[in-house]
């Protein structure tokens, strides 16, 4: 038996909220550790360590959100499909 609820998007999703809120965490520590290298301690590394983490950051985050609004398009195409 098919559920009766229409299933939420993808987006919305719980595995989905939960990586974009990481990598918002993660661009976050990564500014505060350039901040704190270039600015405060005056350790270039740590800052090149942070800009390497906020990067990774951005780019998980943009290929996340193309990998949701690929599941919703894959959800638009067939509606009558069991969700798992």
């Amino acid at each position: 038996m098919s559920d009766p609820r229409p299933a939420p998007p993808a987006s919305r999703e719980f595995v989905f909220r939960t990586i974009r809120l990481l990598m918002l965490a993660d661009i976050v520590a990564g500014g505060v550790l350039i901040v704190l290298g270039w600015f405060v301690l005056d350790m270039q590394v740590l800052a090149i360590a942070g800009a390497f983490l906020a990067c990774m950051g951005i780019g998980l985050t943009i290929l996340f959100s193309l990998l949701a609004r690929r599941a919703a398009e894959e959800n638009r195409k067939s509606p009558h499909q069991l969700r798992r």
